[in-house]
Protein backbone atom coordinates (compact mmCIF):
# COMPACT_ATOMS: atom_id res chain seq x y z
CA UNK A 1 0.00 0.00 0.00
CA UNK A 2 2.82 2.34 0.92
CA UNK A 3 4.56 1.43 -2.31
CA UNK A 4 1.41 2.19 -4.30
CA UNK A 5 1.04 5.56 -2.55
CA UNK A 6 4.70 6.35 -3.24
CA UNK A 7 4.27 5.54 -6.91
CA UNK A 8 1.19 7.76 -7.06
CA UNK A 9 3.13 10.63 -5.47
CA UNK A 10 6.02 10.19 -7.91
CA UNK A 11 3.60 10.03 -10.82
CA UNK A 12 1.89 13.21 -9.64
CA UNK A 13 5.22 15.04 -9.26
CA UNK A 14 6.29 13.87 -12.71
CA UNK A 15 3.04 15.09 -14.21
CA UNK A 16 3.44 18.51 -12.61
CA UNK A 17 7.04 18.70 -13.83
CA UNK A 18 6.01 17.82 -17.38
CA UNK A 19 3.25 20.42 -17.27
CA UNK A 20 5.72 23.04 -16.09
CA UNK A 21 8.15 22.11 -18.87
CA UNK A 22 5.34 22.31 -21.44
CA UNK A 23 4.38 25.78 -20.20
CA UNK A 24 7.98 26.99 -20.37
CA UNK A 25 8.46 25.57 -23.87
CA UNK A 26 5.23 27.19 -25.07
CA UNK A 27 6.26 30.53 -23.56
CA UNK A 28 9.69 30.19 -25.18
CA UNK A 29 8.23 29.49 -28.63
CA UNK A 30 5.80 32.40 -28.37
CA UNK A 31 8.63 34.68 -27.25
CA UNK A 32 10.84 33.59 -30.15
CA UNK A 33 8.11 34.15 -32.75
CA UNK A 34 7.35 37.54 -31.17
CA UNK A 35 10.89 38.80 -30.69
CA UNK A 36 12.42 37.75 -34.03
CA UNK A 37 10.25 40.06 -36.23
CA UNK A 38 10.85 42.95 -33.84
CA UNK A 39 14.58 42.29 -33.82
CA UNK A 40 14.73 42.19 -37.63
CA UNK A 41 12.73 45.43 -37.84
CA UNK A 42 15.04 47.23 -35.41
CA UNK A 43 18.26 45.97 -37.02
CA UNK A 44 17.25 46.93 -40.56
CA UNK A 45 15.94 50.31 -39.33
CA UNK A 46 19.21 51.32 -37.63
CA UNK A 47 21.51 50.28 -40.50
CA UNK A 48 22.08 51.87 -43.86
CA UNK A 49 20.96 49.80 -46.88
CA UNK A 50 24.59 49.37 -47.93
CA UNK A 51 25.39 47.75 -44.59
CA UNK A 52 22.21 45.71 -44.38
CA UNK A 53 22.56 44.14 -47.82
CA UNK A 54 26.36 44.00 -48.01
CA UNK A 55 27.70 40.88 -49.73
CA UNK A 56 24.39 40.05 -51.37
CA UNK A 57 22.77 38.87 -48.14
CA UNK A 58 20.85 40.45 -45.28
CA UNK A 59 23.14 41.36 -42.39
CA UNK A 60 21.19 40.97 -39.15
CA UNK A 61 24.14 41.79 -36.87
CA UNK A 62 24.19 45.58 -36.36
CA UNK A 63 27.88 46.35 -36.88
CA UNK A 64 27.47 49.94 -38.10
CA UNK A 65 24.39 51.64 -36.54
CA UNK A 66 23.19 54.66 -38.49
CA UNK A 67 20.33 57.19 -38.45
CA UNK A 68 20.35 57.39 -42.25
CA UNK A 69 16.91 55.76 -42.69
CA UNK A 70 15.26 58.10 -40.19
CA UNK A 71 16.88 61.15 -41.79
CA UNK A 72 15.54 60.06 -45.20
CA UNK A 73 12.06 59.74 -43.73
CA UNK A 74 12.21 63.21 -42.21
CA UNK A 75 13.70 64.84 -45.29
CA UNK A 76 12.06 63.04 -48.22
CA UNK A 77 8.61 62.01 -47.00
CA UNK A 78 5.62 63.42 -45.10
CA UNK A 79 6.25 61.15 -42.13
CA UNK A 80 6.06 64.02 -39.62
CA UNK A 81 2.71 65.17 -41.00
CA UNK A 82 1.36 61.60 -40.95
CA UNK A 83 2.59 61.20 -37.39
CA UNK A 84 0.89 64.42 -36.29
CA UNK A 85 -2.36 63.38 -37.98
CA UNK A 86 -2.25 60.07 -36.09
CA UNK A 87 -1.63 61.83 -32.79
CA UNK A 88 -4.53 64.24 -33.32
CA UNK A 89 -7.15 61.63 -34.19
CA UNK A 90 -5.83 59.09 -31.68
CA UNK A 91 -5.85 61.49 -28.74
CA UNK A 92 -9.27 62.83 -29.77
CA UNK A 93 -10.75 59.36 -30.10
CA UNK A 94 -9.17 58.20 -26.83
CA UNK A 95 -10.56 61.13 -24.84
CA UNK A 96 -13.99 60.90 -26.46
CA UNK A 97 -14.28 57.10 -26.08
CA UNK A 98 -13.14 57.18 -22.45
CA UNK A 99 -15.51 60.01 -21.56
CA UNK A 100 -18.45 58.24 -23.18
CA UNK A 101 -17.47 54.97 -21.51
CA UNK A 102 -17.25 56.51 -18.03
CA UNK A 103 -20.60 58.29 -18.39
CA UNK A 104 -22.42 55.32 -19.92
CA UNK A 105 -20.80 52.77 -17.62
CA UNK A 106 -21.74 54.74 -14.53
CA UNK A 107 -25.28 55.23 -15.78
CA UNK A 108 -25.73 51.53 -16.51
CA UNK A 109 -24.43 50.67 -13.04
CA UNK A 110 -26.17 53.23 -10.82
CA UNK A 111 -29.48 53.97 -12.57
CA UNK A 112 -32.31 51.50 -13.04
CA UNK A 113 -34.34 51.56 -16.23
CA UNK A 114 -36.17 49.03 -18.34
CA UNK A 115 -33.90 46.98 -20.57
CA UNK A 116 -30.69 48.08 -18.86
CA UNK A 117 -29.00 44.69 -19.10
CA UNK A 118 -30.15 44.25 -22.69
CA UNK A 119 -28.78 47.67 -23.59
CA UNK A 120 -25.39 46.84 -22.07
CA UNK A 121 -25.14 43.60 -23.97
CA UNK A 122 -26.30 45.26 -27.18
CA UNK A 123 -23.44 47.74 -26.81
CA UNK A 124 -20.94 44.89 -26.51
CA UNK A 125 -22.56 43.06 -29.42
CA UNK A 126 -22.09 46.12 -31.62
CA UNK A 127 -18.34 45.89 -31.02
CA UNK A 128 -18.29 42.51 -32.76
CA UNK A 129 -18.93 44.13 -36.13
CA UNK A 130 -15.80 44.45 -38.24
CA UNK A 131 -14.70 48.04 -38.95
CA UNK A 132 -15.15 47.40 -42.67
CA UNK A 133 -18.87 46.81 -42.02
CA UNK A 134 -19.14 50.29 -40.52
CA UNK A 135 -16.83 51.96 -43.02
CA UNK A 136 -19.25 52.29 -45.95
CA UNK A 137 -22.25 53.60 -43.92
CA UNK A 138 -19.98 56.08 -42.14
CA UNK A 139 -18.49 57.14 -45.46
CA UNK A 140 -21.98 57.89 -46.80
CA UNK A 141 -22.89 59.85 -43.66
CA UNK A 142 -19.68 61.88 -43.65
CA UNK A 143 -19.93 62.50 -47.40
CA UNK A 144 -23.48 63.81 -46.98
CA UNK A 145 -22.41 66.10 -44.15
CA UNK A 146 -19.30 67.27 -45.98
CA UNK A 147 -16.95 65.91 -43.30
CA UNK A 148 -14.68 63.74 -45.41
CA UNK A 149 -10.95 64.44 -45.17
CA UNK A 150 -11.24 65.90 -41.69
CA UNK A 151 -9.77 64.92 -38.35
CA UNK A 152 -13.21 65.30 -36.80
CA UNK A 153 -14.79 62.65 -39.05
CA UNK A 154 -11.99 60.14 -38.48
CA UNK A 155 -12.13 60.77 -34.73
CA UNK A 156 -15.86 59.99 -34.71
CA UNK A 157 -15.33 56.87 -36.82
CA UNK A 158 -12.62 55.54 -34.52
CA UNK A 159 -14.76 56.33 -31.48
CA UNK A 160 -17.59 54.30 -32.99
CA UNK A 161 -15.23 51.32 -33.12
CA UNK A 162 -13.71 51.52 -29.64
CA UNK A 163 -16.52 53.04 -27.53
CA UNK A 164 -18.74 49.90 -27.29
CA UNK A 165 -16.05 47.78 -25.68
CA UNK A 166 -14.95 50.66 -23.44
CA UNK A 167 -18.53 51.14 -22.25
CA UNK A 168 -18.86 47.45 -21.43
CA UNK A 169 -15.53 47.48 -19.60
CA UNK A 170 -16.51 50.48 -17.46
CA UNK A 171 -19.95 48.98 -16.77
CA UNK A 172 -18.23 45.91 -15.39
CA UNK A 173 -15.71 47.95 -13.42
CA UNK A 174 -18.20 50.32 -11.80
CA UNK A 175 -20.03 47.30 -10.41
CA UNK A 176 -16.98 46.66 -8.20
CA UNK A 177 -17.13 50.17 -6.69
CA UNK A 178 -19.16 49.97 -3.43
CA UNK A 179 -22.26 52.15 -3.44
CA UNK A 180 -21.56 52.81 0.25
CA UNK A 181 -18.73 55.16 -0.75
CA UNK A 182 -21.15 57.35 -2.68
CA UNK A 183 -23.83 57.20 0.03
CA UNK A 184 -21.27 58.36 2.58
CA UNK A 185 -20.46 61.37 0.39
CA UNK A 186 -24.14 62.16 -0.14
CA UNK A 187 -24.76 62.14 3.61
CA UNK A 188 -22.05 64.80 3.91
CA UNK A 189 -23.89 66.97 1.40
CA UNK A 190 -21.90 66.22 -1.76
CA UNK A 191 -23.74 66.37 -5.08
CA UNK A 192 -23.75 63.41 -7.43
CA UNK A 193 -21.29 65.14 -9.77
CA UNK A 194 -18.87 65.90 -6.95
CA UNK A 195 -19.25 62.35 -5.65
CA UNK A 196 -18.39 60.92 -9.05
CA UNK A 197 -15.43 63.29 -9.45
CA UNK A 198 -13.94 62.98 -5.97
CA UNK A 199 -14.97 59.48 -4.89
CA UNK A 200 -15.88 57.21 -7.79
CA UNK A 201 -13.33 58.21 -10.43
CA UNK A 202 -10.26 57.86 -8.16
CA UNK A 203 -11.39 54.35 -7.21
CA UNK A 204 -12.15 53.47 -10.82
CA UNK A 205 -8.82 54.78 -12.15
CA UNK A 206 -7.54 51.36 -13.33
CA UNK A 207 -10.79 50.86 -15.23
CA UNK A 208 -10.85 54.05 -17.23
CA UNK A 209 -7.10 53.95 -17.84
CA UNK A 210 -7.56 50.46 -19.31
CA UNK A 211 -10.40 51.78 -21.46
CA UNK A 212 -8.21 54.66 -22.61
CA UNK A 213 -5.35 52.30 -23.49
CA UNK A 214 -7.70 50.12 -25.50
CA UNK A 215 -9.14 53.14 -27.34
CA UNK A 216 -5.63 54.40 -28.02
CA UNK A 217 -4.55 51.04 -29.46
CA UNK A 218 -7.60 50.84 -31.73
CA UNK A 219 -7.14 54.37 -33.05
CA UNK A 220 -3.35 54.26 -33.41
CA UNK A 221 -3.33 50.96 -35.30
CA UNK A 222 -6.33 51.76 -37.49
CA UNK A 223 -5.89 51.49 -41.23
CA UNK A 224 -9.37 50.80 -42.61
CA UNK A 225 -11.20 53.89 -41.38
CA UNK A 226 -8.33 56.24 -42.20
CA UNK A 227 -8.14 54.86 -45.73
CA UNK A 228 -11.91 55.22 -46.24
CA UNK A 229 -12.48 58.62 -44.62
CA UNK A 230 -9.30 60.29 -45.91
CA UNK A 231 -8.52 60.65 -49.60
CA UNK A 232 -6.00 63.51 -49.52
CA UNK A 233 -2.38 62.59 -48.96
CA UNK A 234 -1.77 65.33 -46.41
CA UNK A 235 -4.58 64.00 -44.19
CA UNK A 236 -3.37 60.38 -44.02
CA UNK A 237 -2.41 58.84 -40.69
CA UNK A 238 0.95 57.17 -40.15
CA UNK A 239 -0.38 53.66 -40.85
CA UNK A 240 -1.80 54.64 -44.23
CA UNK A 241 1.17 56.86 -45.05
CA UNK A 242 3.64 54.08 -44.25
CA UNK A 243 1.85 51.71 -46.62
CA UNK A 244 2.41 54.19 -49.45
CA UNK A 245 6.17 53.95 -49.00
CA UNK A 246 6.14 50.46 -50.49
CA UNK A 247 5.12 51.95 -53.86
CA UNK A 248 7.93 54.51 -53.93
CA UNK A 249 11.14 53.59 -55.72
CA UNK A 250 13.16 56.01 -53.57
CA UNK A 251 12.00 54.37 -50.31
CA UNK A 252 13.52 50.99 -49.52
CA UNK A 253 13.23 48.40 -46.81
CA UNK A 254 15.42 50.39 -44.43
CA UNK A 255 13.09 53.39 -44.46
CA UNK A 256 10.03 51.12 -44.26
CA UNK A 257 11.41 49.37 -41.18
CA UNK A 258 12.32 52.75 -39.69
CA UNK A 259 8.76 54.07 -39.99
CA UNK A 260 7.47 50.74 -38.62
CA UNK A 261 9.73 51.23 -35.60
CA UNK A 262 8.38 54.75 -35.10
CA UNK A 263 4.81 53.43 -35.24
CA UNK A 264 5.65 50.83 -32.59
CA UNK A 265 7.15 53.23 -30.05
CA UNK A 266 3.99 54.92 -28.62
CA UNK A 267 2.08 51.66 -27.92
CA UNK A 268 5.24 50.16 -26.44
CA UNK A 269 5.74 53.08 -24.05
CA UNK A 270 2.09 53.04 -22.98
CA UNK A 271 2.17 49.30 -22.32
CA UNK A 272 5.46 49.66 -20.45
CA UNK A 273 4.42 52.43 -18.07
CA UNK A 274 0.69 51.68 -17.68
CA UNK A 275 0.66 47.89 -17.70
CA UNK A 276 -0.23 47.78 -13.99
CA UNK A 277 -3.48 49.69 -14.62
CA UNK A 278 -4.16 47.64 -17.73
CA UNK A 279 -3.95 44.34 -15.87
CA UNK A 280 -6.05 45.62 -12.96
CA UNK A 281 -8.71 47.07 -15.23
CA UNK A 282 -9.08 44.01 -17.42
CA UNK A 283 -9.02 41.53 -14.52
CA UNK A 284 -11.60 43.39 -12.40
CA UNK A 285 -13.60 44.13 -15.50
CA UNK A 286 -14.19 40.44 -16.03
CA UNK A 287 -11.53 39.74 -18.67
CA UNK A 288 -9.30 37.45 -16.61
Amino acid sequence: MATSAGRGLVSHDTQKRLQRIAVYLTALLISVFTIIPVYVMVVIAIQSPATTFAGGRVNLLPTEPSLRNFLVLLGSTDTVRYFVNSLVVTLGSTVLSTTIAVAAGYGLTRFDFTGKSLAARAVLFSYMFSPIVLAIPLYVVFSTLGLLNSHFALTLALTAISAPFCIWLMWQYFQTVPIALEESAWVRGASRWRTVRDVVLPVARPGYISAAIFAFAVAWNDFTMARVVMSRDEMYTITVGASLFLDRVSIGWGETMAVSLLISIPPFLIALFLQRYLLQGFSVGGLE
